[in-house]
């Protein structure tokens, strides 16, 4: 299993106890961009083709609240399906 396979895996069980650094390692590992911060927001950016995503994590503290963690791993799953990273997975061995 790939390092950011279990990630992704960990953020899902246990959205709660997530850090910035943990979805930041996670959404650039997919192909997206921390493209600005305003303030405590900050913007990441996916673009492949006509396929554009948008993903806002407001940060307040240590911890991510569990919405946006939730957030973050929906969009993942919905552009990247499971069996896609499965595929990817064996191209490599």
């Amino acid at each position: 299993m790939s390092k950011r396979k279990k990630l992704r895996q960990k953020l899902r069980n246990n959205p709660k106890n997530a850090t910035l650094q943990e979805l930041q390692t996670l959404l650039t590992a997919y192909g997206f961009v921390l493209s600005r911060v305003r303030g405590s927001h900050y913007i990441f950016e996916y673009e492949s083709g006509n396929i554009t995503e948008q993903v806002i994590i407001p940060v307040h503290g240590r911890k991510v609240k569990w919405v946006y963690t939730q957030i973050v791993t929906e969009t993942i799953d919905s552009l990247f399906p499971e069996s896609s990273d499965e595929e990817n997975e064996e191209d490599d061995e």
